[in-house]
């Protein structure tokens, strides 16, 4: 279980694909948005009523954006939200590891596998702000 309600936003195209992981993540006490695009996720995170903890995205998406650009939007306009990439893009993997700290899941993913990830990133950033 999540030590707090850390809230994180989903993104993926694939409602097959989204929805189980959503699900399980609120299994594991997080609250969860939902976002289909990239741009979708752009206009969740600049509300001010909505704060996001973590991203965790799908690299691979319809639109103007993808994973990428929005991990880069996101390090731009909103650099207190860590990002998790996920993908099966072979170029991804080093790609990834520019615009987030803990590089990609690879998919399909493990449910427990993306769970340890956001915990873990979590961790690290609620460290941070203890020694501020």
């Amino acid at each position: 279980m999540a030590t707090s309600i850390e809230t994180i936003l989903v993104v993926d195209d694939d409602i097959f694909v989204r929805m189980p992981i959503a699900q399980c993540l609120r299994d594991c006490g997080y609250k969860v948005v939902e976002a289909v695009s990239a741009e979708e996720a752009m206009a969740v995170l600049t509300r001010s009523d909505t704060v996001i903890d973590l991203v965790f995205t799908d690299i691979e998406m319809p639109g103007a954006v993808d994973g990428f650009g929005l991990a880069k939007w996101i390090r731009d306009h909103r650099p207190g939200v860590d990002v998790l990439l996920a993908g099966t893009v072979p170029r991804a993997v080093e790609s990834a590891k520019e615009v987030c700290q803990q590089g990609q899941v690879p998919k399909p993913y493990d449910p427990q596998t993306v769970h340890n990830r956001i915990r873990r990133l979590l961790a690290t950033r609620a460290k941070v702000e203890l020694r501020k």
